[in-house]
């Protein structure tokens, strides 16, 4: 489990338990005014023992319904909530899946084209190389060649400097 997922879980676990405390709040929010609007009404209506009683087991049994339906309510929306937020995450982590997998690929590719650059840049410093070796020796060949014609005609210039000296 990756750091992504152990933060999105904690994540839904605190929204679960705000929920389940909001349901908890609703419902007792909703039991309480039941109960209190059955007592006024009864306290406050004039009728026999019999009645009072069969009314006040028909609020309680209403009282007890509303409260199971609005628990109900308040359970069915928290749960769509967490699919809802459930199925983003989903999304959201897909997604970004998706791109990281773009974004390798298109790093893999940079690489293949700075390869062949530098394998081409490489073939052309060797040419390079070559031909500037060539030169090298061409020009080695001619400076040989240039000192021998130096020195046979520095022997000559001395044969006849010593040939006019005598």
């Amino acid at each position: 489990m990756g750091l992504f997922d152990y933060l999105e879980k904690k994540k839904r676990e605190e929204e679960r338990k705000k929920a389940a405390e909001n349901a908890g709040k609703i419902a007792t929010g909703a039991a309480v005014g039941a109960t209190l609007g059955a007592a006024a009404g009864l306290l406050f209506a004039p009728k026999s023992g019999k009645e009072t009683r069969d009314e006040i087991a028909e609020k309680s049994k209403e009282a007890v319904d509303n409260v199971s339906a609005a628990t109900k309510e308040a359970v069915d929306g928290i749960q769509f909530k967490a699919y809802q937020a459930s199925e983003q995450v989903k999304k959201t982590y897909e997604d970004l899946k998706e791109k990281a997998v773009d974004k390798k690929d298109e790093i893999e590719e940079d690489v293949e084209v700075a390869k062949a650059k530098a394998e081409a840049i490489g073939e052309i410093v060797k040419d390079g190389a070559e031909e500037v070796k060539e030169e090298i020796a061409e020009t080695k060949e001619v400076v040989k060649d240039s000192a021998e014609e130096v020195k046979k005609d520095i022997k000559k210039t001395n044969e006849k400097v010593e040939k006019e000296v005598k």
